[in-house]
């Protein structure tokens, strides 16, 4: 009888601990439900900059050193730990290490690991100069550095890197921007003109390469660079450099650039030759997934060689194949996922998440957009009480996957945002057909619609449609969610609108909305979003949800750490007279009816009696019977890091 007790008790004991590792944690990022707990590998803050690779731990597979940004500084190694079944690489989770200097995620890194195993780092000081530093694997740190001055260079550079010679040698490589040969037109904050003939009114931004060469990379004093290509080769900038090495020892210099294509120079005796690219296996340019590319190239167990490139909410594995096309541009692999032990679950930057059951299999499910431009699918392989919420999917609309870009044109801060689409999607049955459409805001300050015109188990989602307003596409705030729920039997939709106020339209049919007027407080006075102008405009999360149970639909609102809502004198979160800043979630109550709405002023949502505050950008609530005991409405609230943040209603208050 004992032992069947002893045995009982080891039972509940293993069963606590599953529900632990795959339950929800209150104030904590939630956890992916993948088998193992093996899942799309996080960045550790908005952007991480892929370093270099070394092997820096007594196994011989290669490593991986990352620098997150400013928001959240820190230097970090990953080490290679296996391939999945599809031969995708798996890290360690991130170890922060130490750097001789104050790591505040500004000062841009590289690493290098040469042939006598010797792992070096070097970070750009200053547009002249860089530090360069031994790293110590039994101390994962960097010890003390120096300084190495640049000469040569026409006027600074911005980024750099080390790739090894076919002779040995170590070529530094820098990358300096043209001069603008007509005068800059200066802007006003947060503000962007275009020509009346609707063209940026200053040349795009041009760069190139210069380079150095040494014999090796212990006490260099100073380098002398030399242009190695003509400063055109693409707009704004190169993310990085990294060394590739072929079979037959030929040795060329991979670029990640901003607008997303990778550059290939083969390295000759007199420097560098025409650009090349990293093309698909139908020939046709790769493209980084994310805003920015920055390299290493990854030399894997097996057939796992290729190249990684992370930037701005992501980091992909491009295989290599070994081949060339007609033109001599590199063939590799269409960008597959990469992993991560013990992972978050991760859906690039900026976050934006829905909760509904996506596939009609009657638990919740998360659908994400991001900065990307992407809106994204977590299946829920679990239960609402205890949810699984497996690695992401991108949803395709008419056959092609979801990727909104706003281009030369349709950002309003200019061409240099020309990737970034900061998808803001909710899921809801629009056309009342029983199946989840999605109604999406964005980086074009467009108000779309893709209708579902699959089934419950299996959506399949239309091409994007605009809503109209009397006629006119339903123009607004950019990154915007729209707010949509039915409301006294009729379906209603809240955005900014062109002064940044609140504004509710009401469904006429499928494609077209009218004129609801703006939303206004108990006090007659309208619900502003933002005390600046410009690219400030916007950003607001919209979710219309009877949060506090009393039969109204309420407003929950995430909010950028500069809004100021319901004006720029008194509004939150900016003038909560406190000296930390964040994103944060308000409140708004309906001390009105669904028929005629009209709000209390915002209070702060706090967890645990602390507001709620969440990086510099914004942040993103959505409300759902997850977690806790499956009956109580609870929160789930997106971030600009990638990650998804449950918050159990007993532990909240406002």
């Amino acid at each position: 009888m004992l032992r069947l007790l002893n045995l009982f008790v080891l039972l509940l004991i293993g069963a606590s601990q599953v529900f632990s590792q795959n339950g929800l944690v209150s104030g904590q990022a939630i956890k992916n439900g993948s088998p193992g707990g093996i899942g799309h590998f996080s960045l550790p803050s908005l952007t991480g900059v892929l370093m270099g690779i070394a092997t820096a731990n007594d196994d011989e597979f290669p490593d991986v050193f990352m620098q997150a940004d400013a928001r959240a500084p820190g230097t970090y190694l990953y080490h290679f730990k296996k391939l999945t079944d599809k031969g995708e690489p798996v890290f360690s989770e991130g170890i922060k290490i130490k750097l001789p200097f104050e790591d505040a995620g500004q000062t841009k890194g590289v690493v290098i690991q040469n042939q006598a195993k010797k792992i070096y780092g070097f970070w750009r000081s200053s547009g002249e100069s860089i530090k360069a530093s031994l790293f110590d694997k039994k101390t994962n740190a960097f010890e003390q550095s120096q300084n190495i001055a640049v000469n040569g260079l026409p006027g600074g550079f911005s980024t750099f890197g080390v790739v090894e010679t076919a002779e040995g040698k170590y070529l530094f490589l820098f990358t300096v921007a043209k001069e603008a040969t007509s005068p800059v037109v200066k802007m006003k904050v947060d503000s962007a003109y275009y020509t009346p003939e609707g063209f940026w009114p200053n040349e795009l931004p041009e760069v190139g390469i210069y380079g150095a060469y040494v014999d090796n990379l212990q006490d260099i004093q100073s380098l002398n660079a030399q242009p190695l290509t003509d400063l055109n080769q693409t707009y704004y900038g190169i993310s990085g450099y990294t060394g590739y090495r072929t079979e037959n020892n030929d040795r060329y210099v991979v670029c990640g650039t901003r607008l997303g294509n990778i550059h290939v120079y083969k390295i000759e005796k007199n420097g560098l030759s025409q650009t090349r690219y990293i093309v698909n296996q139908k020939e046709i340019l790769q493209r980084n997934p994310t805003i920015n590319a920055y390299p290493v190239y990854f030399n894997g167990p097996g057939s796992a060689k290729g190249l990684l490139t992370s930037g701005e909410g992501g980091i992909f594995f491009y295989k290599n194949i070994g081949k060339k096309d007609k033109k001599g541009n590199l063939v590799f692999e269409d960008p597959s996922a990469i992993f991560q032990e013990k992972a978050v679950l991760y859906g690039g930057s900026l976050v934006v998440p829905s909760m509904a059951d996506w596939n009609g299999d009657g638990v919740l499910d998360i659908v994400s957009g991001n900065s990307a431009g992407n809106i994204l699918f977590f299946k829920n392989t679990g239960s609402n009480i205890n949810p699984l919420f497996q690695n992401p999917v991108t949803l395709e609309a008419g056959g092609e996957k979801i990727h909104v870009q706003p281009g030369y044109r349709e950002d309003i801060q200019g061409p240099g945002e020309a990737r970034w689409g900061y998808t803001c999607p909710v899921v809801y049955d629009w056309n009342k057909d029983g199946l989840p459409d999605i109604l999406t805001g964005d980086s074009r300050g467009k108000f779309m619609v893709y209708i579902n015109k699959g089934s419950k188990t299996k959506p399949q989602l239309d091409v994007e449609r605009s809503l109209y307003v009397n006629g006119m596409n339903v123009h607004g705030g950019w990154r915007s969610i729209p707010g949509v729920a039915e409301m006294n039997g009729e379906n209603v939709y809240v955005i900014l609108d062109r002064d940044n106020d609140f504004h509710l339209y009401y469904q006429l049919d499928t494609y077209n909305v009218e004129d609801g007027g703006k939303l206004k407080l108990t006090d007659g006075k309208y619900i502003n979003g933002h005390r600046r102008k410009g690219g400030q405009f916007g950003r607001a999360k919209i979710h219309i949800v009877d949060w506090d149970g009393d039969g109204v639909k309420d407003m929950l609102v995430g909010t950028g750490r500069g809004a100021s809502i319901p004006n720029p004198i008194t509004g939150l979160p900016y003038n909560r007279k406190k000296k930390n800043e964040g994103a944060a979630v308000l409140f708004l109550r309906n001390a009105g009816t669904d028929a005629q709405p009209v709000f209390e002023y915002p209070r702060m949502m706090k967890f645990k009696g602390e507001d709620i505050l969440l990086g510099a950008h914004e942040c993103a609530p959505t409300t759902g019977y997850l977690g806790g005991d499956g009956k109580t409405l609870n929160l789930v609230v997106g971030t600009e890091y990638g990650t998804f943040i449950y918050y159990d209603r007993k532990d909240l208050s406002w």
